[in-house]
């Protein structure tokens, strides 16, 4: 089961990621280690929703998947990867790269995550800070209340540099909302490390 946003404004949408699934299929239907194989890929619209759950949870009737690719989206991915690992189907996805995907217990044993995640990102933060002495950060993001990409972003800098006593500070505007004070961002900054 392919789990993919229809709608083609997300970077990962079906119209753009299922050319290379059909193509994968069909080299793997090809390749003499497969041969005999027929494989079966339902495509179903995540939305970056709770489509995305109620499909699986459809498919449960007939017949379970063996394998989820997706859901990217962070909310989707997450009941997804649940119900996934109870049911013990595995879950390859390029997103929920979330800090909370990390933790490997019962809810996200199934999940293989294909992409560096935040927490990667934040390493190469935390190797800048040590090269240059820096001892502390202002994290600066938009957070849209929605898919909330920014703040899943940040979150993995901010654990990471909290984990070696960096000491960090924040500012978070949403822009769909507000008015961004860039002024006054960058006032709040002058003058610090």
């Amino acid at each position: 089961m392919v789990m993919l946003p229809r709608n083609n404004t997300y970077l990962f949408s079906y119209q753009r990621v299922s050319p290379a699934i059909e193509y994968a299929k069909k080299k793997l239907g090809s390749a003499e280690l497969f041969a005999g194989l027929k494989f079966n890929v339902e495509y179903e619209n995540s939305a970056c929703g709770m489509e995305a759950l109620y499909a699986l949870v459809d498919k449960q009737r007939d017949k379970r998947p063996d394998l989820i690719l997706g859901p990217v989206c962070e909310y989707t991915a997450a009941s997804v990867v649940r119900v996934a690992s109870h049911w013990n189907i595995p879950v390859i996805t390029a997103g929920a790269l979330a800090t909370g995907f990390s933790v490997k217990t019962t809810e996200y044993s199934h999940l293989t995550r294909i992409a560096p995640t935040y927490l990667k990102m934040a390493e190469t933060f935390l190797a800048m800070f040590g090269r240059f002495g820096w001892r502390t950060a202002s994290l600066i993001y938009d957070d849209d209340k929605d898919q909330r990409n920014c703040y899943f972003t940040i979150e993995g800098v901010y654990t990471v540099l909290s984990e070696y006593h960096i000491v960090t500070d924040y500012a978070v505007f949403n822009s769909n909302e507000e008015r961004v004070d860039v002024d006054g961002i960058i006032a709040s900054v002058y003058g610090s490390e």
